[in-house]
């Protein structure tokens, strides 16, 4: 087994563009109670499509890959973590996902 990241600098710029714009977008919905939330989110994000694109050997072969990230399996990692650790973030500060009442 080997650890290489075989991603060219497309695929790490795609990679932390999806993360950044995934942490805006958990951001705006419902009641954030902490103004890091999304970093926390998209740190999770960019993680899970680096390890499912890279490490999870079964998936490195899946197309579409640009820039030798793949596509699909990035974007299910990412999706998968960056919601798992928001949620557990959001949860724990207070926050909810419902807006409140003005």
């Amino acid at each position: 087994m080997d650890f290489t990241i075989d991603l060219a600098l497309g695929g790490w710029v795609l990679a932390i563009a999806a993360a950044l714009v995934f942490g805006a977008i958990v951001q705006f919905i419902g009641d954030v109670r902490i103004g890091y939330e999304w970093i926390v989110a998209a740190v999770a994000f960019f993680l899970g499509a680096l390890v499912a694109s890279e490490f999870v050997t079964a998936w490195r072969t899946f197309e579409p890959v640009w820039e030798g990230l793949a596509l699909v399996p990035a974007l299910a990692g990412g999706l998968v973590i960056g919601i798992a650790a928001d949620v557990v973030t959001r949860l724990s500060t207070g926050g909810h996902y419902t807006p409140t009442a003005a």
